[in-house]
C-alpha cells in the first residue's frame, strides 16, 4: 500500500477512534438513564400491583369475616352439615362470581369448595392450611392449577377441638384489565416456566423463551406481531412461602419510538462518516503532490527488485536537495552495485542447476521402491528433466528438498495406514462381540420380564380382565398383577418405578413380588402399602421410587377398596358411556420415606362398569411437537371405546398411537382394564 494511503488511512483511524469514545461516552450515558428509567418503571409496577393486591385483599378479608361470624355458619361447622356449608359458600360468594372459597378440616382436608370443575385442585396447598392453623391467617398468590392463580385470603376459625380453615380467592385474570388500564399497557399473567397463562391482549407474546425473564424483577424488550417491539416489565409473583410461583408482564408497544431512535442513530452515523470522508479526502490529496518524487524512487527499487536494471532515474530527481533527492542518488548507487553483481549471480546459477539435475536423478531411483500411486504421485512432482541452459524456477534446491520429505512422508503414511487398519479391525471384532453378548443379555431380561406378568385371566367369571404392557426400551419399569386372595376377593395391581432399563425392572421385579405377598398375608390395601413401603425403603441404595395403585375387589358385592399411592388416578367406565376419575387422595409413592400411612378409599362397582388403571406413560405421550396426549384425550378415548370394538387396552393404545403419529415412545405404556360382569358371574 502506498504511503500516502497509510498516512492518510492512519489520519482517518485516529478521527474514527475519537468519534467512537464520543460514541461510547454518549451510549454508556445513555444506558445509565435507560436503567434509571427501567427502574422507576419497576418501582411504579410494584406500587400499582401491591395497591391492587391490597385492595383485593380487603375485600376477601371482608368476605372471610361475613361468613365466619354467621351463627348459621357456626351451627353448620359445629353440626359438620357439608350441605349446609356449601350453600352458606354460594350464598355469601353470589355477588362475586369470579370469586372461589375452599374449607379445610384440622387435617387440611378439602371439606367444600365452590369450584364446578371436573378435577377438583385445592385453592390451597397443605403448607398454607398448617400456617393458616398455626398462625391464624395467610394471604398471598396461590396456584391452584397449572392454568389458574389466585389472590387468595385464608383464615382459621372454630374451637380448638373443631379448627377449621377457610379460603376465599379472586383468579389474577380478574384484576389483569384494571393493572392495564393503571399502567398504560397490555399485561399478561405467566406461569414459572414463562408461559401465558392470562391476559389482555391474547396472543400477542410468543410461545416460547420467556422462562428465564419470570426469575427476578427486570425490563427487556419482546418481538411483537408484523415486526412490532414491545418493552416488556417483569414482576415475579412469590407465594407466603417466597418460592416463585409465576410473574405479572406489562407490554408497551414502543415501535414508533424504536423507529424514531433508529432514524436519529443513522443521521448521526451518516453525518459523522461524511465528514471523515471528507477529511481523508484532502489528506490524501496534500499527499499525493508532497511525495510524488518518492513515487518515482520506488518505481526504481520496484524494477531493480524484478531484476530489471534499465531503468534509471532523472537527473532532476537526483538533484533535490530534500530527503527525496538523497533518497534518489542511494537509488541509482545500488543500481550500479547490482549491475556488477549479476554477472556472479549467473555463474552461481549455472553451478546450481548441475546440482538439481543430480539430485533429481538420485530422487526418481528411490522412488522406484514405492508403490504404484505413490511413485507416479513422486515421478509427477519431479516432472521432467531440464536441458542444462533452461531457466528454472530459482528454488528448484527447496523443491527438490520438499519432494524429498514428501516421499519420506508416503512410506510412513504407508505403514502407519496399515497398522490402523489392523488395530481398527480388532477393535471392531471386540465391539461386534460385546454388542452381540449384551443383546443377547437384554432380551433375556425382556424374556424374564414378561414371564412373571399375569398369563391369563383370573379363574372367576365375576370379571373380565384384559391388560398390555409395551416397555419404552428392551425392559421397563412399570409392572400389572391381579390375582385371587380368597374365592370371593380379587387383587388388582398397576405400578410404575422410577426410571428405566435394566434398575428399573429388577426392582419392579422386587416390588411386585412383595406385593403381592403382602397382599395374600394382610389382605387390607392400606396394610399392604404400608407394610410394602417400609420393606422398599429398607434397602434402597439407589432411591428409586414406586407410584402404585391396589384395589380389592369384592366379587359378590362390586366394592373395591383401594390404595393410591402417588400413581394416576384410575378411569371407571359406566355402561352408558360416561366416565368418572377416581379421587387420587394425599398418599405419597412408595420407597420415598419411612414411616408413612395410607389412606384408602372404597368405591362400588355396577354390574356391566368397567375399571381403567394405567401409568403416565399413556398420558404423557408425545407427539412430534412435544404436546402431551394428556388426562383429557384418555378421557375421550374410554368414553368412545364401543365394547364390540375390542379389549379397552388395545383401544387406548391405538388412541395414543394415532396421536403420537410416529413419534418414538418415551416412557413404558401399562394399561389393565376390569369390567365387573356382577354376582351372576360368581359360582355359588
Amino acid at each position: 500500500m502506498p504511503l500516502k494511503s497509510r498516512i492518510t488511512l492512519l489520519v482517518l483511524a485516529a478521527v474514527t477512534a475519537l468519534c467512537a469514545v464520543l460514541a461510547a461516552l454518549l451510549w454508556w450515558r445513555d444506558q445509565e438513564l435507560t436503567t434509571q428509567y427501567h427502574e422507576s418503571l419497576l418501582q411504579g409496577q410494584r406500587a400499582t400491583w401491591t395497591k391492587l393486591q391490597e385492595q383485593s385483599l380487603a375485600a376477601l378479608r371482608d368476605a372471610l369475616d361475613t361468613v365466619i361470624a354467621q351463627e348459621a355458619w357456626q351451627r353448620a361447622w359445629h353440626m359438620q352439615d357439608r350441605q349446609a356449608l356449601g350453600a352458606l359458600l354460594q350464598q355469601a360468594l353470589a355477588r362475586h362470581p369470579h370469586w372461589r372459597a375452599d374449607l379445610f378440616d384440622a387435617r387440611r382436608a378439602l371439606v367444600s369448595s365452590t369450584s364446578t370443575e371436573l378435577r377438583q385442585d385445592a385453592l390451597v396447598e397443605t403448607g398454607w392450611v398448617a400456617r393458616a392453623l398455626r398462625d391464624g391467617e395467610q394471604s398471598g398468590v396461590s396456584q391452584a392449577s397449572r392454568e389458574r392463580y389466585y389472590l387468595v385470603s385464608a383464615r382459621a376459625f372454630g374451637p380448638d377441638g373443631e379448627r377449621g380453615v377457610l379460603a376465599v380467592g379472586l383468579d389474577l385474570a380478574r384484576l389483569l384489565p384494571e393493572l392495564a388500564g393503571a399502567l398504560a399497557g397490555d399485561t399478561f399473567l405467566l406461569n414459572v416456566r414463562g408461559r401465558e397463562v392470562a391476559g389482555t391482549r391474547p396472543g400477542l407474546l410468543p410461545a416460547e423463551g420467556l422462562a428465564p425473564a419470570v426469575r427476578q424483577p427486570r425490563v427487556g424488550t419482546l418481538p411483537l406481531p408484523a415486526g412490532g417491539a414491545g418493552l416488556a416489565i417483569v414482576q415475579p409473583l412469590a407465594g407466603p412461602d417466597a418460592r416463585r410461583v409465576g410473574a405479572l408482564l406489562l407490554v408497551r408497544d414502543v415501535t414508533a419510538q424504536r423507529a424514531a431512535d433508529r432514524r436519529a442513530v443513522a443521521t448521526m452515523a451518516g453525518g459523522t462518516l461524511a465528514l471523515i470522508l471528507l477529511l481523508g479526502l484532502v489528506v490524501f490529496a496534500y499527499l499525493r503532490r508532497a511525495l510524488r518524487p518518492l513515487e518515482r524512487s520506488v518505481q526504481v527499487l520496484g524494477a531493480l527488485s524484478r531484476g530489471d536494471l534499465r531503468t534509471a532515474l532523472d537527473d532532476e530527481d537526483q538533484a533535490l536537495a530534500d530527503e527525496a533527492g538523497h533518497i534518489a542518488r542511494g537509488v541509482e548507487t545500488l543500481r550500479n552495485e547490482l549491475l556488477n553483481l549479476q554477472m556472479l549471480r549467473e555463474e552461481r546459477i549455472r553451478t546450481r542447476q548441475q546440482q538439481e539435475r543430480l539430485i533429481r536423478r538420485q530422487l526418481k531411483l528411490l522412488a522406484e521402491s514405492l508403490d504404484e500411486a505413490s511413485r507416479g504421485e513422486i515421478l509427477a512432482a519431479l516432472g521432467p528433466e531440464r536441458a542444462p541452459d533452461s531457466a528454472g524456477s530459482g528454488n528448484e534446491l527447496a523443491d527438490l528438498a520438499r519432494i524429498l520429505g514428501r516421499m519420506s512422508g508416503l512410506v510412513t503414511t504407508q505403514q502407519d495406514r496399515l497398522v490402523g487398519l489392523l488395530r481398527e479391525l480388532r477393535e471392531a471384532m471386540e465391539r461386534q462381540a460385546m454388542l452381540v453378548g449384551l443383546q443377547q443379555e437384554l432380551e433375556i431380561a425382556r424374556n424374564m420380564q414378561l414371564s412373571i406378568l399375569p398369563r391369563q385371566a383370573p379363574a372367576t367369571a365375576a370379571v373380565d380382565v384384559s391388560a398390555l404392557m409395551i416397555p419404552a426400551k428392551e425392559v421397563g419399569g412399570d409392572f400389572y398383577d391381579y390375582f385371587l386372595i380368597d374365592d370371593e376377593r380379587l387383587a388388582l395391581v398397576v405400578a410404575d418405578v422410577s426410571g428405566k432399563g435394566i434398575p428399573a425392572a429388577f426392582f419392579m421385579a422386587i416390588s411386585r413380588t412383595l406385593l403381592k405377598s403382602n397382599a395374600l398375608f394382610l389382605r387390607e390395601p392400606a396394610e399392604v402399602m404400608a407394610r410394602l413401603n417400609e420393606q422398599l425403603c429398607a434397602e434402597n441404595e439407589q432411591m428409586m421410587f414406586v407410584t402404585a395403585f391396589l384395589a380389592v375387589l369384592h366379587l359378590r358385592t362390586g366394592e373395591v377398596d383401594y390404595v393410591n399411592a402417588g400413581h394416576n388416578p384410575p378411569l371407571l367406565r359406566h355402561p352408558d358411556g360416561s366416565v368418572d376419575l377416581l379421587p387420587s387422595g394425599q398418599n405419597t409413592a412408595l420407597a420415598v420415606m419411612e414411616g408413612l400411612r395410607y389412606t384408602q378409599g372404597r368405591i362400588r362397582l355396577a354390574s356391566g362398569d368397567t375399571l381403567l388403571l394405567y401409568t403416565d406413560g399413556i398420558t404423557e405421550a408425545t407427539d412430534a411437537a412435544g404436546v402431551l396426549f394428556t388426562e383429557g384425550r384418555l378421557v375421550a378415548a374410554v368414553r368412545a371405546h364401543q365394547p364390540e370394538g375390542g379389549a379397552l387396552p388395545a383401544a387406548v393404545l391405538q388412541a395414543v398411537r394415532a396421536f403420537e403419529a410416529g413419534a418414538a415412545q418415551a416412557d413404558d405404556i401399562t394399561c389393565v382394564a376390569v369390567r365387573y360382569v356382577g354376582t351372576a358371574g360368581v359360582a355359588g
